[in-house]
């Protein structure tokens, strides 16, 4: 008996072993390795691809969310404009308005001033025509006969009576 053993001897059965693994691997790397190679560089592809469109796609939203933004922040401006044009054109439409009643106001005023000028004047003239109708049915009175100052107190208290009675015409 030996005392040790070599790792490797050459016999016959590592030959064959040796052969058959070599016929295993060139018939294994011709019909399986290369073509998971190619199955693994093509799905490599595949990612990169992928990567590299989502890379886009992302740049793409990007940009999009930029002029999103940009458009929210001119709509804010469109409107305050918007809202600032209504309030002036409102202020000037009230001022319109404003003027225009006090304009009315102004008129009606001066209308009523008139009328009652015509008012004072027409009354003025009627209590002119009913103190000439009153001295002259006075002076009837009086000149129907000789008055003393009894007379003429009595006369003129007379027609004061008379007066009040029988309102003017």
């Amino acid at each position: 008996m030996r005392a040790y053993q070599s790792l490797l001897e050459l016999n016959w059965n590592f030959v064959f072993s040796l052969i058959t693994f070599i016929v295993l691997f060139f018939i294994l790397k011709h019909f399986f390795f290369e073509k998971v190679h190619d199955f693994m560089e093509k799905r490599s592809q595949d990612i990169q691809d992928s990567l590299d469109n989502a890379e886009v796609k992302s740049r793409e939203a990007d940009e999009k969310l930029k002029d999103y933004e940009e458009r929210i922040a001119n709509v804010d401006i469109e409107s305050r404009t918007i809202i600032k044009k209504a309030r002036d054109e409102a202020k000037v439409q009230a001022d319109g308005i404003v003027n225009e009643a006090n304009e009315k106001a102004r008129k009606a005023i001066e209308h009523s001033d008139k009328e009652i000028e015509r008012e004072r004047f027409n009354a003025r003239k009627q209590l002119k025509e009913e103190v000439s109708d009153l001295a002259i049915m006075a002076a009837g009175k009086i000149m129907e006969k000789e008055i003393t100052p009894d007379d003429h107190e009595e006369i003129v208290n007379k027609i004061i009576e008379e007066a009040e009675d029988e309102p003017w015409k």
